[in-house]
C-alpha cells in the first residue's frame, strides 16, 4: 500500500473489524508511517483492548456470566492449582468481586482449620495472607502485557512485525512452539493468526495449534489439515468447536441430569452429606469408584446401585472410607443412580433423599467407545481430538484433562483457553 488508508480503514484497522488480507495491508502500511501510526497509537486504542481482554475473563463465550467453580475456589485457595489453572484464576479474580469474596471467605476457613493443625498453620496463614497480593499483581500483569504488546508493535523494526503478522512460507524457519497472535475479540476479528512449521504452504491460517506431536491448522476457509487419517464426521466435529470456541453440551447429559422432587411435608435439601462422583455424567469404566463426602461423626457407610427400574444391582459391604470401586461390571450403555447410607450413632442418614435429584450416572455404550477407541489409534497424542471426541461422549473430566494439556502446549491460543473454558462450565452446571 503507496498511499495513506482512509479514515475509514484506519477507524477499522484500530477496531480489529478488517478482513484478514485488507488488515495486514494496512498493518504493514501503519508501522512504517509515522502519521498513521499517530492516528491509531491512541490511549483509547488500548482501553478498549483491555476492556475487551477483562469481557474475556468475566464472561462465557456465550455471553452469560462466567465465575469460577466451588472446587476451583477452594484449590486456590488451600494453594492447588497448577500454574495455568492459577494464571486463569487469578487473571479472573483481578476484575471478579464475587469470586475474590467466596476466595476470601474459604482463606478464612483454611486459616481457622489450621490453627488447630500446627504443620499446616504457617503455610495456610502465609497463603490467607498473599492472595490478596496475587490478585494484585495478575491485575497489574494483565496491564502491563497489554500496554507493552502495543509499544512493541509501534516500535520494533517493520521487517520484524511484518514476520509477527504474517504466516511464515514453506521455506521459512517457525519459531519453537505455535505462537498465536488475536486482532481484537473473536467475534469482529480472525481468530488467531500464526507462523505454522517447515513444509506448510504460505497460506492465511485461521487458526495454528501444536497438537502433540504435531500441528493442526484451519484456513480461513475453515478447511482442516493435520487430522486426515479422522472420519469426515470427527473432522467435522473438531472444525465446528474451533470455529465457535465452545463445545456443545453432550446429548447423553440430559439422560443423567435429574430434577429435584418436592415434598410439602419434609423440609431440607434431602443431602445430609454430598456425594462427589460419579455424578450427572458418562463414565468409561464398567467398575466405576464412587467417591462422596465424610459425614461427621458416622461409624461407618454403604453404598446401593440400581438400575433404571430402580432395581438394586450391587451393595457395598460396610465401608470405614469415604470411596468404593464396585466389583462386578456394569452394562455399557446403562444409566444407574446410587445412593449412600450412613450409620451415625446407630442412626441410618442417606443422601440423596428426597427432595434431592437422584445421583445418575451412565457407562460408555459400546458404539461410542470404539469410535473414541478409532480416533486414539490414529492420533494416540491429539488433545483437541480426544476433548472433543471426549466430550461429545459426555467424559467431562476426561475432556477437561485433554484441553487443559492444549493449552499447556499452546500457551498465547485463545482459541484452546475458551474450548476449556466451555468444557468447566458444563461440570459445574450438574445437579448437585
Amino acid at each position: 500500500m503507496t498511499e495513506h488508508p482512509t479514515k475509514s480503514e484506519l477507524d477499522n484497522y484500530c477496531r480489529r473489524v478488517l478482513a484478514p488480507a485488507n488488515f495486514l495491508s494496512v498493518h504493514r502500511h501503519v508501522i512504517t508511517c509515522a502519521h498513521c501510526a499517530a492516528q491509531c497509537n491512541a490511549p483509547r486504542q488500548l482501553s478498549r483492548d483491555l476492556a475487551h481482554l477483562q469481557e474475556a475473563l468475566v464472561t462465557e463465550p456465550d455471553g452469560t456470566p462466567y465465575h469460577l467453580s466451588e472446587p476451583e475456589i477452594v484449590a486456590y485457595a488451600r494453594g492447588g492449582l497448577d500454574e495455568v489453572d492459577r494464571e486463569i484464576a487469578e487473571s479472573h479474580l483481578g476484575i471478579c468481586s464475587t469470586c475474590s469474596s467466596e476466595v476470601h471467605r474459604h482463606a478464612e476457613v483454611e486459616r481457622i482449620g489450621a490453627a488447630h493443625s500446627k504443620p499446616s498453620e504457617f503455610s495456610s496463614r502465609q497463603r490467607f495472607v498473599t492472595w490478596r497480593w496475587r490478585v494484585a499483581a495478575a491485575v497489574l500483569g494483565v496491564a502491563v502485557l497489554t500496554l507493552l504488546t502495543t509499544w512493541l508493535l509501534r516500535t520494533r523494526p517493520a521487517e520484524h512485525k511484518d514476520q509477527a503478522a504474517l504466516p511464515a512460507s514453506a521455506g521459512s524457519t517457525p519459531s519453537p512452539g505455535a505462537q498465536v497472535q488475536s486482532f481484537g475479540t473473536p467475534e469482529d476479528s480472525p481468530a488467531e493468526a500464526v507462523r505454522p512449521k517447515d513444509g506448510l504452504p504460505n497460506t492465511q491460517f485461521a487458526i495454528v495449534l501444536n497438537d502433540g506431536a504435531s500441528q493442526v491448522t484451519m484456513d480461513n476457509q475453515g478447511t482442516l489439515a493435520g487430522l486426515e487419517q479422522l472420519s469426515p464426521r470427527i473432522q467435522q466435529k473438531i472444525k465446528v468447536a474451533l470455529q465457535a470456541g465452545k463445545l456443545e453440551q453432550p446429548a447423553a447429559l440430559g439422560q443423567v441430569n435429574s430434577k429435584p422432587s418436592t415434598l410439602l411435608s419434609e423440609s431440607g435439601d434431602g443431602l445430609p452429606f454430598l456425594l462427589l462422583n460419579p455424578l450427572a455424567q458418562v463414565v468409561r469404566s464398567q467398575q466405576p469408584t464412587f467417591r462422596w463426602r465424610s459425614l461427621p461423626g458416622a461409624q461407618s457407610y454403604k453404598v446401593i446401585v440400581t438400575d433404571a427400574d430402580l432395581n438394586e444391582v450391587a451393595i457395598s459391604p460396610l465401608l470405614n472410607t469415604t470411596e468404593w470401586r464396585i466389583t462386578q461390571p456394569l452394562k455399557p450403555g446403562g444409566i444407574y443412580s446410587w445412593q449412600v447410607t450412613a450409620l451415625k450413632n446407630g442412626v441410618a442418614v442417606t443422601s440423596p433423599a428426597l427432595p434431592a435429584p437422584q445421583a445418575k450416572f451412565k457407562i460408555l455404550d459400546h458404539s461410542t467407545l470404539e469410535t473414541l477407541q478409532q480416533a486414539e489409534r490414529a492420533y494416540p497424542r491429539s488433545h483437541i481430538t480426544r476433548g472433543v471426541l471426549y466430550s461429545e461422549a459426555g467424559l467431562l473430566e476426561d475432556a477437561e484433562r485433554e484441553l487443559r494439556l492444549l493449552v499447556r502446549e499452546n500457551p498465547n491460543a485463545d482459541i484452546a483457553r475458551r474450548l476449556l473454558r466451555s468444557i468447566r462450565s458444563m461440570r459445574t452446571a450438574r445437579s448437585f
